[in-house]
């Protein structure tokens, strides 16, 4: 890290461009942004806002790159940020860092790159390799998975077979699980295909399917699912013999098939307005009883008012650790509009959990200058009061963003 912070310093000082390197390209990107967050004091983890940071207000200052260098390429970022009430936090991070080659129609890529497959925008059940969250309120430059990479290419089909993670362990999980994954993609007359088949030393077998078509010049529709033989899913086990646990009772499981499934559409019209509209199904997310067992847990803990305040607000710390998964619930619905302005570029979308009635309602509005861009938005969790999105630690929050690139 500290080699990023020394490369992003000469560049801020010196103004090093492509120019001074040549057959270089670098693109770098300044970000300021602020955060504010409201805690929920209606959740029943109220009792451990302090330990979860509910409520804080953060401000972060972090400068992006991107680039190559021949066959190289690379792609890293380094941040200071600051939240209250706590210091200053400095940190970087290599996103990316690759080498890529060519033999004839063959496409060769090693090292640690983004990998992104499917066509959804909420949630994408083909990817498989980035297994990137795709609901995250603000903008984030997103870390490659360590790969071998083989690509071939066609005016209407191409292949790519990935193996991820090499040298990891066996026992490894989640995106650091070792896999083979091969994806194939055709475009048709009536529409692109997408062919998906994996085998993770975990997970095992995996298949999927997906699509996107575009049957009116306005109208967009598109699709996915994948089945998997072994699901890696987050359990809790509490203990029967003690009030309260000594130790998260929270990790990951590796057992039994699921299916994942989403099916979208989106219009855009001539005025830059575009709807779009998905639902899907997550068959990895909790069920219906899990949750209600997390519920009577956390109304057990409140009610252990012999055991240390501190002890009792640990354990609901820990149990913090369910509500940070992709979904939180197997059917969602999103429903998102927005205008792409040239200038101005708001846009609104909600996301809707039937099971129990819970929404996360999200608003940003973009300015886009020569080169500076402005962005602010808003989250906030409403439904019922027992709807898991209502048990989050904070209610919602808020953030302003700067963003200049060179």
């Amino acid at each position: 890290m500290k080699l990023l912070f020394a490369l992003s310093a000469a560049l801020l000082s010196g103004g090093v461009s492509a120019a001074d390197w040549p057959e270089t390209t670098l693109d770098w990107t300044l970000r300021a942004q602020a955060e504010a967050r409201s805690a929920n004091p209606d959740s029943s983890l109220a009792p451990a806002a302090h330990m979860l940071g509910a409520g804080r207000d953060c401000g972060a200052g972090e400068v992006r790159l991107r680039g190559r260098v021949g066959q190289v390429g690379f792609a890293g970022q380094a941040w200071a940020a600051s939240c209250d009430p706590g210091g200053v936090d400095r940190d970087g991070r290599v996103d990316e860092l690759f080498w890529e080659g060519e033999a004839g129609p063959l496409h060769f890529t090693l090292g640690k790159k983004v990998v992104s497959w499917d066509v959804g925008f909420g949630f994408r059940p083909l990817d498989v390799v980035q297994r990137e969250n795709r609901r995250a309120l603000i903008d984030q430059q997103l870390e490659g998975v360590p790969v071998v990479m083989l690509e071939h290419f066609s005016s209407h089909l191409a292949s790519t077979l990935v193996f991820a993670n090499p040298g990891q362990s066996d026992e490894a999980l989640r995106r650091d699980e070792q896999a083979l994954a091969w994806r194939g993609f055709a475009q048709t007359s009536m529409a692109d295909l997408h062919l998906l088949a994996r085998w993770g030393a975990q997970e095992r077998a995996s298949l999927g399917a997906g699509f996107s078509a575009v049957p009116l010049d306005s109208l967009e529709v598109h699709g996915s699912a994948r089945w998997g033989q072994r699901a890696t899913r987050l359990v809790g086990t509490w203990p029967s013999a003690i009030p309260l646990a000594t130790a998260s009772p929270w990790r990951d499981e590796v057992g039994g098939a699921f299916w994942q499934a989403l099916i979208g559409a989106q219009w855009t019209g001539e005025n830059k307005i575009s709807v779009l509209a998905e639902a899907w199904y997550d068959g990895t997310a909790p069920t219906e009883s899990e949750w209600d067992a997390w519920r009577a847990r956390n109304a057990a803990i409140g009610g252990f008012t012999y055991a240390p305040e501190i002890a009792r607000a640990g354990n609901l710390a820990w149990n913090a650790q369910a509500l940070g998964q992709v979904n939180l619930q197997r059917a969602n619905l999103l429903l998102r509009a927005a205008y792409g302005g040239d200038t101005w570029q708001p846009e609104i979308d909600w996301l809707l959990t039937p099971a129990d009635g819970g929404s996360v309602l999200s608003a940003a509005l973009a300015w886009q200058g020569d080169r500076l861009r402005i962005e602010a938005g808003l989250r906030t969790y409403l439904g019922p009061a027992d709807s898991l999105y209502r048990q989050l630690p904070d209610r919602g929050n808020a953030y302003l963003m700067a963003t200049l690139p060179f």
